[in-house]
């Protein structure tokens, strides 16, 4: 109710923030690993969310690196809820059972935890990281018993393009008993968090993906427990079709990128706009209309600040299948 009142008075801006570079996976996505290991001191996380708070952002989304792996997360999710932040994470499923109980305990409002296929070699294969299966659904059991808010996140890699999303969907929604999510493959060498170093051109070619796309679209409108905004997946398709989307991405007006040095970004492909920690005047992009990539983690907070655009009632009946994920 509280997140409601703020966001009827005008705070709506979503803020992806990367409190760390360390990470415990060397995934093929994702070239972070490779940076040497920085954290925000928690004395500067402060001072970000107090930023965020005083502009009107109504979310925070903690990521990394792998984020449960900062010295402070719990306290820095603490301090974001008592300022009236709705707190999010997505973690690569590493983390302990007693991570998890103290996340909660902080108010921590939705996790989401990385899963990549039913076949754990696939997974150890994509990760890097021994028995990441075994510990990433452990890490969701413990979520559902402490009763926090979640769903898995699966990059669409070409063994789920070739193996049947479907699939995936049933096991993830059936056998796990929580929502699926997907991120869509994105490809940058941009220093902000170069992506995507060591994808195929399988994994990057739209006709691979085309049918799993049309697969999880079909899956949610069946009612299917799908966390991604169905309008946001008919854009994925739109986009390649050089259609007008649904939903622009609003990305550095009200979506931004918060890095481990307070540097803030429209996202992680685009120039920095300005610091938060050197007393630099913040300069937030305006009429943003962007559609220059499916970057999920943009795209889809981007729908918050359109809220009164005609496909919002498509979007609620969409989402009546996840609706606990956010209410």
């Amino acid at each position: 109710m509280e997140a409601l009142v703020r966001y009827l008075n005008g705070f709506r801006r979503t803020a992806v923030f990367a409190v760390t570079t360390q990470c415990n996976c060397r995934c093929v996505m994702c070239d972070i690993y490779k940076k040497p290991p920085r954290f925000m001191s928690m004395k500067n996380a402060m001072k970000v969310l107090d930023f965020l708070s005083q502009n009107k952002f109504l979310i925070v989304y903690f990521t990394g690196g792998e984020p449960t792996l900062h010295p402070n997360i719990v306290e820095i999710v603490r301090y974001a809820n008592r300022l009236g932040l709705v707190t999010a994470m997505t973690t690569n499923g590493t983390a302990s059972r007693d991570m998890v109980m103290r996340l909660k305990e902080s108010g921590l409002f939705l996790l989401s935890v990385s899963l990549d296929h039913w076949d754990a070699s696939l997974c150890e294969k994509i990760r890097q990281h021994k028995e990441i299966k075994t510990k990433q659904e452990e890490t969701i059991k413990n979520c559902k018993e402490a009763g926090l808010r979640i769903y898995t996140l699966t990059f669409l890699n070409s063994y789920i393009v070739r193996d049947g999303v479907e699939k995936m969907v049933r096991y993830v929604n059936q056998r796990l008993g929580v929502p699926f999510g997907f991120c869509y493959p994105v490809k940058s060498d941009a220093s902000i968090y170069p992506l995507g170093e060591n994808l195929s051109e399988e994994e990057l070619s739209f006709p691979s993906l085309r049918r799993s796309v049309e697969t999880i679209l079909s899956l949610k409108r069946r009612g299917s427990a799908i966390a991604n905004l169905g309008t946001c997946i008919e854009d994925i398709i739109r986009f390649h079709e050089k259609k007008t989307p649904n939903f622009y991405c609003k990305g550095g007006e009200d979506v931004i990128y918060i890095d481990w040095s307070g540097n803030v970004y429209p996202c992680f492909i685009k120039k920095k706009l300005f610091n938060v920690l050197n007393g630099e005047e913040p300069r937030f992009l305006e009429n943003v209309m962007c559609d220059d990539c499916l970057t999920n983690c943009f795209r889809e907070p981007s729908v918050l600040a359109q809220s009164f655009n005609p496909p919002l009632i498509k979007e609620i009946l969409y989402s009546f299948p996840t609706r606990n994920l956010f209410i």
